[in-house]
Protein backbone atom coordinates (compact mmCIF):
# COMPACT_ATOMS: atom_id res chain seq x y z
CA UNK A 1 0.00 0.00 0.00
CA UNK A 2 1.40 3.41 -1.03
CA UNK A 3 2.27 5.95 1.61
CA UNK A 4 0.08 9.03 1.85
CA UNK A 5 3.07 11.33 1.28
CA UNK A 6 6.07 10.85 -1.00
CA UNK A 7 8.93 13.10 0.09
CA UNK A 8 11.17 13.95 -2.87
CA UNK A 9 14.66 14.69 -1.57
CA UNK A 10 17.40 15.37 -4.18
CA UNK A 11 20.91 15.39 -2.68
CA UNK A 12 24.42 16.25 -3.82
CA UNK A 13 27.39 16.63 -1.46
CA UNK A 14 25.41 17.68 1.61
CA UNK A 15 27.16 15.54 4.22
CA UNK A 16 27.40 18.49 6.62
CA UNK A 17 23.63 19.00 6.65
CA UNK A 18 21.85 15.80 5.64
CA UNK A 19 21.43 14.31 9.11
CA UNK A 20 19.60 17.39 10.39
CA UNK A 21 17.40 17.25 7.28
CA UNK A 22 16.53 13.54 7.64
CA UNK A 23 15.98 13.89 11.40
CA UNK A 24 13.49 16.71 10.81
CA UNK A 25 11.51 14.43 8.48
CA UNK A 26 11.54 11.43 10.80
CA UNK A 27 10.29 13.63 13.66
CA UNK A 28 7.17 14.72 11.76
CA UNK A 29 3.92 14.44 13.70
CA UNK A 30 2.48 12.66 10.65
CA UNK A 31 4.42 9.47 9.91
CA UNK A 32 2.66 8.08 6.83
CA UNK A 33 5.35 8.89 4.28
CA UNK A 34 8.19 7.55 2.18
CA UNK A 35 11.41 9.45 1.54
CA UNK A 36 12.71 9.17 -2.03
CA UNK A 37 16.36 10.22 -1.95
CA UNK A 38 17.85 10.91 -5.39
CA UNK A 39 21.64 11.18 -5.21
CA UNK A 40 23.29 13.03 -8.09
CA UNK A 41 26.64 11.18 -7.74
CA UNK A 42 27.80 12.76 -4.49
CA UNK A 43 31.55 12.56 -3.92
CA UNK A 44 31.42 13.04 -0.16
CA UNK A 45 29.89 10.99 2.67
CA UNK A 46 26.25 11.94 1.97
CA UNK A 47 25.02 8.46 0.96
CA UNK A 48 26.81 6.66 3.78
CA UNK A 49 25.15 8.93 6.30
CA UNK A 50 21.70 8.35 4.78
CA UNK A 51 22.26 4.58 4.66
CA UNK A 52 23.02 4.62 8.39
CA UNK A 53 19.31 5.25 9.00
CA UNK A 54 17.70 1.83 9.23
CA UNK A 55 14.24 2.96 8.18
CA UNK A 56 12.42 1.07 5.44
CA UNK A 57 10.64 4.26 4.36
CA UNK A 58 13.91 5.70 3.05
CA UNK A 59 14.42 4.75 -0.61
CA UNK A 60 17.80 5.69 -2.09
CA UNK A 61 18.24 6.16 -5.83
CA UNK A 62 21.87 6.56 -6.93
CA UNK A 63 22.15 8.02 -10.42
CA UNK A 64 24.77 6.68 -12.84
CA UNK A 65 26.01 10.16 -13.75
CA UNK A 66 25.73 13.71 -12.50
CA UNK A 67 22.83 15.22 -14.45
CA UNK A 68 21.80 18.05 -12.16
CA UNK A 69 18.89 19.01 -9.93
CA UNK A 70 16.22 19.20 -12.63
CA UNK A 71 16.85 15.60 -13.67
CA UNK A 72 16.67 14.54 -10.00
CA UNK A 73 13.38 16.38 -9.48
CA UNK A 74 11.78 14.82 -12.53
CA UNK A 75 12.96 11.36 -11.48
CA UNK A 76 11.67 11.82 -7.94
CA UNK A 77 8.27 13.13 -9.03
CA UNK A 78 7.94 10.25 -11.49
CA UNK A 79 8.70 7.69 -8.78
CA UNK A 80 6.33 9.22 -6.21
CA UNK A 81 3.26 7.08 -5.52
CA UNK A 82 1.77 8.95 -2.57
CA UNK A 83 -1.45 10.91 -2.71
CA UNK A 84 0.73 13.94 -2.03
CA UNK A 85 4.28 14.89 -2.95
CA UNK A 86 6.27 16.85 -0.37
CA UNK A 87 9.53 18.53 -1.33
CA UNK A 88 12.60 18.88 0.81
CA UNK A 89 16.17 20.03 0.21
CA UNK A 90 19.09 18.23 1.80
CA UNK A 91 20.48 21.27 3.59
CA UNK A 92 17.19 22.47 5.11
CA UNK A 93 14.98 21.59 8.08
CA UNK A 94 11.21 21.08 8.36
CA UNK A 95 9.31 21.91 11.53
CA UNK A 96 7.78 18.79 13.20
CA UNK A 97 4.19 19.84 12.38
CA UNK A 98 4.84 20.87 8.77
CA UNK A 99 3.26 17.80 7.12
CA UNK A 100 0.35 17.76 9.57
CA UNK A 101 -0.60 21.35 8.84
CA UNK A 102 -0.22 21.00 5.08
CA UNK A 103 -2.31 17.82 5.06
CA UNK A 104 -5.06 19.63 6.96
CA UNK A 105 -5.18 22.34 4.30
CA UNK A 106 -5.18 19.93 1.34
CA UNK A 107 -7.65 17.41 2.76
CA UNK A 108 -10.07 20.05 4.01
CA UNK A 109 -9.87 22.11 0.80
CA UNK A 110 -10.03 19.83 -2.27
CA UNK A 111 -9.79 22.85 -4.58
CA UNK A 112 -6.23 23.56 -3.36
CA UNK A 113 -3.51 21.63 -5.19
CA UNK A 114 -0.28 23.09 -3.84
CA UNK A 115 0.30 24.10 -0.22
CA UNK A 116 3.44 25.99 0.81
CA UNK A 117 4.31 28.07 3.85
CA UNK A 118 6.55 30.79 5.18
CA UNK A 119 10.22 29.96 5.65
CA UNK A 120 12.94 31.32 7.85
CA UNK A 121 16.54 31.65 6.75
CA UNK A 122 19.27 30.44 9.08
CA UNK A 123 23.04 30.13 8.99
CA UNK A 124 24.19 33.53 7.73
CA UNK A 125 20.87 35.38 8.04
CA UNK A 126 17.59 34.94 9.88
CA UNK A 127 15.10 36.65 7.57
CA UNK A 128 11.56 35.34 7.36
CA UNK A 129 10.22 34.96 3.81
CA UNK A 130 6.51 35.70 4.04
CA UNK A 131 4.84 34.47 0.87
CA UNK A 132 1.31 35.66 0.06
CA UNK A 133 -1.54 33.43 1.18
CA UNK A 134 -4.19 33.01 -1.54
CA UNK A 135 -3.88 31.80 -5.12
CA UNK A 136 -4.69 35.14 -6.77
CA UNK A 137 -2.22 36.97 -4.52
CA UNK A 138 0.50 34.39 -5.19
CA UNK A 139 0.07 34.36 -8.97
CA UNK A 140 0.01 38.15 -9.17
CA UNK A 141 3.18 38.43 -7.09
CA UNK A 142 4.89 35.93 -9.39
CA UNK A 143 5.17 38.86 -11.79
CA UNK A 144 7.74 40.26 -9.37
CA UNK A 145 9.49 37.12 -8.08
CA UNK A 146 9.01 33.42 -7.37
CA UNK A 147 6.14 33.52 -4.86
CA UNK A 148 6.19 29.84 -3.85
CA UNK A 149 9.25 28.12 -2.36
CA UNK A 150 9.65 24.67 -3.89
CA UNK A 151 11.33 23.11 -0.86
CA UNK A 152 8.37 23.99 1.36
CA UNK A 153 5.48 22.61 -0.65
CA UNK A 154 3.12 19.67 -0.51
CA UNK A 155 1.43 18.97 -3.85
CA UNK A 156 -1.62 16.91 -4.79
CA UNK A 157 0.13 14.40 -7.06
CA UNK A 158 -2.74 13.93 -9.52
CA UNK A 159 -2.87 17.69 -10.14
CA UNK A 160 0.55 17.66 -11.81
CA UNK A 161 0.42 14.35 -13.68
CA UNK A 162 2.52 14.65 -16.83
CA UNK A 163 4.05 18.01 -15.84
CA UNK A 164 7.85 18.07 -15.71
CA UNK A 165 10.50 20.55 -14.73
CA UNK A 166 12.02 22.18 -17.81
CA UNK A 167 15.64 21.14 -18.43
CA UNK A 168 16.22 24.48 -20.19
CA UNK A 169 15.35 26.48 -17.07
CA UNK A 170 18.40 25.65 -14.99
CA UNK A 171 18.48 27.49 -11.63
CA UNK A 172 14.98 28.93 -12.20
CA UNK A 173 13.20 25.59 -12.64
CA UNK A 174 10.88 26.19 -9.67
CA UNK A 175 9.79 29.66 -10.82
CA UNK A 176 9.16 28.29 -14.33
CA UNK A 177 7.23 25.29 -12.94
CA UNK A 178 4.86 27.50 -10.93
CA UNK A 179 4.36 29.92 -13.83
CA UNK A 180 3.19 27.04 -16.04
CA UNK A 181 0.87 25.23 -13.63
CA UNK A 182 -0.63 28.39 -12.11
CA UNK A 183 -3.41 28.32 -14.70
CA UNK A 184 -4.47 24.74 -13.96
CA UNK A 185 -3.69 24.40 -10.23
CA UNK A 186 -4.65 26.36 -7.14
CA UNK A 187 -1.93 27.57 -4.76
CA UNK A 188 -2.01 28.35 -1.06
CA UNK A 189 0.64 29.36 1.49
CA UNK A 190 0.19 28.74 5.21
CA UNK A 191 0.99 32.01 6.98
CA UNK A 192 3.40 30.45 9.40
CA UNK A 193 7.07 29.40 9.42
CA UNK A 194 7.14 25.63 8.92
CA UNK A 195 10.44 25.40 7.04
CA UNK A 196 13.98 26.55 7.82
CA UNK A 197 16.10 27.48 4.81
CA UNK A 198 19.85 27.26 5.33
CA UNK A 199 22.01 30.04 3.86
CA UNK A 200 25.58 29.04 3.01
CA UNK A 201 28.21 29.83 0.39
CA UNK A 202 27.99 26.54 -1.54
CA UNK A 203 24.27 26.48 -2.26
CA UNK A 204 23.06 26.86 -5.85
CA UNK A 205 21.18 30.11 -5.16
CA UNK A 206 24.42 31.71 -3.97
CA UNK A 207 26.78 30.44 -6.69
CA UNK A 208 24.42 31.00 -9.65
CA UNK A 209 22.65 34.19 -8.52
CA UNK A 210 23.25 36.07 -11.80
CA UNK A 211 21.97 33.15 -13.91
CA UNK A 212 18.84 33.12 -11.76
CA UNK A 213 18.31 36.85 -12.23
CA UNK A 214 18.62 36.53 -16.00
CA UNK A 215 16.27 33.53 -16.09
CA UNK A 216 13.72 35.35 -13.95
CA UNK A 217 13.20 38.01 -16.63
CA UNK A 218 12.07 35.52 -19.29
CA UNK A 219 9.55 34.02 -16.86
CA UNK A 220 8.21 37.44 -15.91
CA UNK A 221 7.74 38.25 -19.60
CA UNK A 222 5.79 35.03 -20.16
CA UNK A 223 3.46 35.99 -17.30
CA UNK A 224 2.97 39.57 -18.48
CA UNK A 225 2.07 38.21 -21.92
CA UNK A 226 -1.04 36.67 -20.36
CA UNK A 227 -2.41 40.22 -20.83
CA UNK A 228 -1.89 40.00 -24.62
CA UNK A 229 -0.31 43.43 -24.98
CA UNK A 230 1.12 44.42 -28.38
CA UNK A 231 4.62 42.89 -28.53
CA UNK A 232 5.34 44.76 -31.77
CA UNK A 233 5.00 48.07 -29.96
CA UNK A 234 6.62 46.74 -26.77
CA UNK A 235 9.14 44.09 -27.92
CA UNK A 236 10.81 41.61 -25.57
CA UNK A 237 14.22 43.15 -26.19
CA UNK A 238 13.04 46.52 -24.89
CA UNK A 239 11.34 45.14 -21.77
CA UNK A 240 14.31 42.89 -20.98
CA UNK A 241 16.74 45.78 -21.37
CA UNK A 242 14.75 47.94 -18.98
CA UNK A 243 14.38 45.20 -16.37
CA UNK A 244 18.03 44.13 -16.46
CA UNK A 245 19.65 47.54 -17.16
CA UNK A 246 22.84 46.12 -18.65
CA UNK A 247 22.74 47.99 -22.00
CA UNK A 248 22.54 51.66 -23.01
CA UNK A 249 19.05 53.09 -22.46
CA UNK A 250 17.74 55.83 -24.75
CA UNK A 251 15.01 58.30 -23.85
CA UNK A 252 12.80 56.51 -26.38
CA UNK A 253 13.40 53.21 -24.58
CA UNK A 254 12.54 54.83 -21.28
CA UNK A 255 9.37 56.45 -22.58
CA UNK A 256 8.16 53.20 -24.16
CA UNK A 257 8.75 51.27 -20.96
CA UNK A 258 6.72 53.79 -18.94
CA UNK A 259 3.95 53.53 -21.56
CA UNK A 260 4.12 49.72 -21.32
CA UNK A 261 3.54 49.84 -17.57
CA UNK A 262 0.53 52.17 -18.06
CA UNK A 263 -0.87 49.93 -20.80
CA UNK A 264 -0.61 46.84 -18.62
CA UNK A 265 -2.63 48.54 -15.88
CA UNK A 266 -5.39 49.46 -18.35
CA UNK A 267 -5.55 45.96 -19.87
CA UNK A 268 -5.60 44.20 -16.53
CA UNK A 269 -8.35 46.45 -15.20
CA UNK A 270 -10.50 45.32 -18.14
CA UNK A 271 -9.54 41.63 -18.22
CA UNK A 272 -8.83 41.05 -14.51
CA UNK A 273 -6.14 38.46 -15.30
CA UNK A 274 -4.25 39.38 -12.12
CA UNK A 275 -5.54 40.64 -8.77
CA UNK A 276 -5.75 44.30 -9.67
CA UNK A 277 -4.78 46.11 -6.46
CA UNK A 278 -1.76 43.79 -6.09
CA UNK A 279 -0.99 44.22 -9.79
CA UNK A 280 -0.92 48.02 -9.55
CA UNK A 281 1.39 47.80 -6.55
CA UNK A 282 3.77 45.55 -8.49
CA UNK A 283 3.82 47.90 -11.49
CA UNK A 284 4.60 50.78 -9.15
CA UNK A 285 7.43 48.73 -7.63
CA UNK A 286 8.89 48.04 -11.09
CA UNK A 287 8.69 51.73 -11.97
CA UNK A 288 10.21 52.99 -8.71
CA UNK A 289 13.00 50.38 -8.79
CA UNK A 290 13.87 51.51 -12.32
CA UNK A 291 13.79 55.18 -11.39
CA UNK A 292 15.96 54.66 -8.32
CA UNK A 293 18.54 52.85 -10.48
CA UNK A 294 18.52 55.57 -13.13
CA UNK A 295 18.51 58.60 -10.83
CA UNK A 296 20.41 57.48 -7.73
CA UNK A 297 22.90 54.81 -8.78
CA UNK A 298 26.04 55.02 -10.86
CA UNK A 299 25.46 53.30 -14.19
CA UNK A 300 27.44 52.61 -17.35
CA UNK A 301 24.43 52.67 -19.68
CA UNK A 302 24.64 56.20 -21.04
CA UNK A 303 22.67 58.06 -18.35
CA UNK A 304 23.72 61.73 -18.02
CA UNK A 305 22.35 64.68 -16.05
CA UNK A 306 20.72 66.01 -19.22
CA UNK A 307 19.18 62.58 -19.89
CA UNK A 308 17.66 62.51 -16.41
CA UNK A 309 16.15 65.98 -16.76
CA UNK A 310 14.53 65.13 -20.11
CA UNK A 311 13.24 61.79 -18.75
CA UNK A 312 11.29 63.61 -16.02
CA UNK A 313 8.87 64.90 -18.70
CA UNK A 314 7.89 61.31 -19.55
CA UNK A 315 6.82 60.52 -15.99
CA UNK A 316 3.60 60.97 -14.01
CA UNK A 317 3.79 63.93 -11.63
CA UNK A 318 3.71 61.58 -8.62
CA UNK A 319 6.95 59.95 -9.75
CA UNK A 320 8.58 63.31 -10.45
CA UNK A 321 7.72 64.47 -6.92
CA UNK A 322 9.04 61.18 -5.51
CA UNK A 323 12.39 61.66 -7.29
CA UNK A 324 12.66 65.31 -6.22
CA UNK A 325 11.88 64.42 -2.62
CA UNK A 326 14.58 61.74 -2.57
CA UNK A 327 17.02 64.19 -4.16
CA UNK A 328 16.31 66.72 -1.41
CA UNK A 329 16.95 64.07 1.24
CA UNK A 330 20.18 63.10 -0.48
CA UNK A 331 21.39 66.73 -0.56
CA UNK A 332 20.40 67.21 3.09
CA UNK A 333 22.43 64.16 4.17
CA UNK A 334 25.47 65.29 2.19
CA UNK A 335 25.33 68.76 3.80
CA UNK A 336 25.09 67.26 7.29
CA UNK A 337 28.20 65.17 6.70
CA UNK A 338 30.31 68.22 5.95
Amino acid sequence: MASKISVVLPVYNVEAYIEACIDSLLLQSVQDFEIIVIDDCSTDNTINLIESYKDSRIIIIEKDSNKGLIDSLNLGFEMARGTYIARMDGDDISMPNRFEKQLQVLENNPEIDVCGCWLQEFGKTNNIIRHKETHDEIVTNMLSSCAMSLGTVMIRRKAITGVKFNENKKHVEDYDFWSRIAWSCTFYNIQEVLYHYRIHDTQVSTIHKQIQLDGDVAIKLSLFKKLNYNTNVFPDELITKMLVLNKPVTLTDFGLFIKWLKKLAVINKKKNVFLHHEFKAILKRFRRTLLFSLYFKKTSIGITKQWRIKALFKLPITDVLWILNLKRREIFKLRNRK
